[in-house]
């Protein structure tokens, strides 16, 4: 499996010569998913693709698309507020639980750290925001590894390297951290 960073808060994942890609900008991927519809997750594409905006998603629903499996789980805020009211609301949009050959990966989309992620289960991948922009900070972001305890961590979400290294400074007893803006991983 080829995990790749793909512009702010996107990923590509590859396995046997299919393609996922969620919240890619302009993607390239037959299998196309997006958590919101805010031009750091989505840019306008045209084409076919999934997404709680377009009303093909909702929380708790799966699609089988070959070889993934995606369920859609709850992302938003509670205490990242903008004008008295969460900067991602409850209902607008999801995180993306992905089953493929035996793996499990969980982009959580633009969340924080709300009680619903318990429910995810222990993941083999994390793709963690933590840019703490309408996201986890850093040291939200450690606890949910802490919570989820992922066999990797890779974290999206951020501009500034100073986020990164505090992450993986607290994050790393728990999981293996993975700069995914340095470079790709080969798993599994």
């Amino acid at each position: 499996m080829y995990i790749a960073l793909k512009d702010y808060a996107g990923v590509l994942v590859e396995h046997r010569g299919e393609a996922l890609c969620i919240d890619v900008v302009q993607p390239t991927c037959p299998h196309i998913f997006y958590t919101y519809s805010h031009e750091r997750h989505y840019g306008g594409y045209a084409g076919n693709f999934y997404a709680p905006f377009r009303g093909n998603v909702k929380v708790g629903e799966t699609v089988k698309t070959r070889p993934f499996v995606v369920r859609s789980v709850e992302a938003y805020n509670i205490t990242k507020l903008r004008g008295g009211k969460p900067i991602h609301s409850r209902g607008e949009g999801v995180g993306y639980v992905v089953e493929v050959s035996g793996a499990t990966i969980y982009h959580m989309g633009d969340t924080e750290l709300i009680q619903a992620l318990a429910a995810v289960g222990r993941p083999d991948i994390l793709l963690v925001p933590i840019g703490g922009d309408g996201v986890m900070t850093p040291e939200e972001a450690a606890d949910a590894v802490k919570l989820l305890r992922p066999k990797i961590a890779m974290p999206i979400h951020f501009n500034e390297v100073k986020l990164y290294v505090k992450f993986r400074d607290i994050a790393q007893p728990y999981t293996q951290v993975v700069n995914l803006k340095q470079r790709a991983i080969l798993q599994h």
